[in-house]
């Protein structure tokens, strides 16, 4: 954690969230550890404990066995002390969930969506807004989440072809003046990366992961050392922009195909939607693994991640057994990822929403009254 210096009053504000982000990753757990893990003193701790369970943000969850002296108590987030609220656009359609403190979801609707005019994309993300938030009842919300399919930039969002009315739009800022709510935009296979590691993998160890999107459109995002990378522009992910160049026969005739990576795959996939006999599909199937492979190895030969999830229709298990024994003819076998075949995405999604959410809404920074020596 960093150390910072600051007011008594900003010093025991950040050292509340530092306590309560340890609580809430970690607990049940005891005070000592909490100490142990924050680098704080035993007296902050018990200070800061006392606090967030005066606000009820956190609870006693019991207490170990005796062992002739005192019963060391554990403590655990209050999941119902704050709320937070959750969109996915996909497909014109608003994936919406609440979740409690903890990250767990209490309640999920799918809302439909228009795209194409400013004011009704805002009447109907308005709409999907206020339908949660009555849901919420009395309980506190903390964070508002949004995933989108673009480019998010301090609130604004650009690339957004899947809906244009909000190209170049601070839509965070429109909507945090409407709910008096800290609202949190993402790009949506950021969120659906996040998501997938932290429900997938984050525990099994993993450090380095890539999704890989080719369906509709072509996203991914990158877990790098535990953490989701976004680049200095958050710019990172756009595979689309690959530059490939391949020979390919289209209706009988080898054709050399110069374009960029998003192109080739939709042209492709057409194809094979298209085929008219199993082994022309067979034939664009193929062509389909070879493409797929030279956008692989650029990712492999950069980010070199332990996993690979993909995502598009037309790929099977052992498709993706293919494609980690092509890959060893290009790069050392202990440098293939493995390769994941993702079915269903909608449940990561709003899982990333909300992560960002409990994220974001807690420091990591501690700022006073470390152990010192």
């Amino acid at each position: 954690m960093a150390e910072m210096v600051g007011k008594p009053s900003v010093i025991k504000l950040l050292n509340k969230d530092v306590v309560e982000g340890i609580i809430r990753s970690n607990g049940p757990i005891t005070k000592p550890e909490i100490a142990k893990r924050s680098q704080l003193s035993l007296v902050t701790v018990n200070k800061t404990v006392a606090i967030l369970i005066q606000e009820e943000k956190v609870r006693v969850s019991g207490a170990s066995e005796s062992t002739g002296g005192r019963r060391a108590q554990f403590f655990e987030i209050n999941n119902e002390s704050n709320f937070y609220i959750g969109l996915y656009y996909y497909k014109n359609h608003y994936i919406g969930a609440i979740s409690d403190s903890i990250g767990e979801l209490i309640y999920e609707q799918e809302f439909p969506t228009r795209v194409d005019i400013y004011e009704e994309v805002m009447e109907d993300t308005y709409a999907a807004l206020d339908s949660l938030i009555e849901k919420c009842g009395d309980h506190k919300i903390k964070a508002i989440g949004i995933g989108v399919p673009g480019v998010v930039k301090e609130g604004t969002i650009t690339n957004i072809p899947n809906i244009p009315s909000w190209e170049g739009k601070d839509i965070s800022g429109i909507l945090s003046d409407k709910y008096l709510l800290p609202v949190l935009l993402e790009n949506d296979i950021n969120l659906t990366t996040l998501g997938i590691y932290n429900t997938e993998y984050q525990n099994n160890k993993v450090r380095n992961m890539a999704l890989i999107y080719l369906d509709q459109g072509i996203g991914s995002g990158f877990i790098i050392n535990q953490s989701l990378f976004k680049g200095s522009s958050n710019f990172a992910g756009e595979l689309s922009y690959i530059p490939v160049k391949q020979y390919f026969p289209i209706k009988g005739k080898v054709t050399r195909y110069t374009g960029n990576f998003e192109t080739q795959i939709s042209l492709i996939s057409e194809a094979i939607e298209q085929s008219s006999g199993l082994s022309e599909q067979e034939l664009y199937k193929d062509m389909l693994i070879r493409t797929i492979i030279e956008g692989l190895l650029s990712v492999i030969c950069v980010l070199n991640p332990e996993i690979i999830v993909m995502k598009h229709s037309c790929l099977t298990e052992h498709d993706c057994r293919k494609i980690e024994r092509e890959l060893a003819n290009w790069v050392d076998e202990s440098n293939v990822p493995s390769i994941i075949n993702a079915a269903d995405l909608s449940k990561s999604s709003i899982q990333g929403v909300i992560r960002m959410c409990i994220r974001e809404s807690t420091s990591s920074y501690s700022l006073s009254n470390k152990k010192r020596g």
